[in-house]
């Protein structure tokens, strides 16, 4: 199974959600069952991990490592089992640039968008942290 998490610029939710993710599987021994990684739904420059999302990462000790953003592609969506969004917009502009959902991959991680807490990121955390763990048990 691939995952795919997607946020606007991903350098902060979904490279959480992918992170948090990547250690969920390991501590479950499911890495050889399940990949996951992440991407953006708006065009990026190769930015990096938003410094205030890897000191949250690190704090909760959850280990992550260099990242560097991009754009969802239509082969992304070939490649992919789920494609998990972290809001509502995140969903309709993959849509856009994938050319739609015919296989009901796409998908956002919790019933609600996931905030972007700028205020130590502890909301964005719990929340992605919460959705990581409904979904991991979904699927295994």
């Amino acid at each position: 199974m691939k995952i795919l998490f997607v946020c606007s610029g991903n350098t902060g939710r979904s490279p959480m959600a992918q992170f948090i993710m990547q250690k969920l599987i390991k501590d479950a021994g499911l890495s050889k069952k399940i990949s996951v990684s992440s991407a953006a739904s708006k065009p990026t420059a190769n930015e990096t991990l938003h410094q205030g999302i890897a000191a949250k990462l690190g704090m909760e000790k959850i280990p992550f490592s260099e990242h560097l953003a991009r754009t969802i592609t239509p082969a992304d969506y070939i490649a992919n089992d789920l494609i998990v969004c972290m809001d509502a917009g995140n969903v309709e502009q993959v849509k856009a640039i994938v050319g739609g959902d015919p296989d009901k991959k796409i998908s956002m991680l919790l019933d609600r968008d996931i905030p972007w807490d700028k205020n130590g990121f502890s909301k964005t955390f719990d929340d992605i942290l919460h959705g990581c763990k409904v979904l991991l048990e979904k699927i295994s």
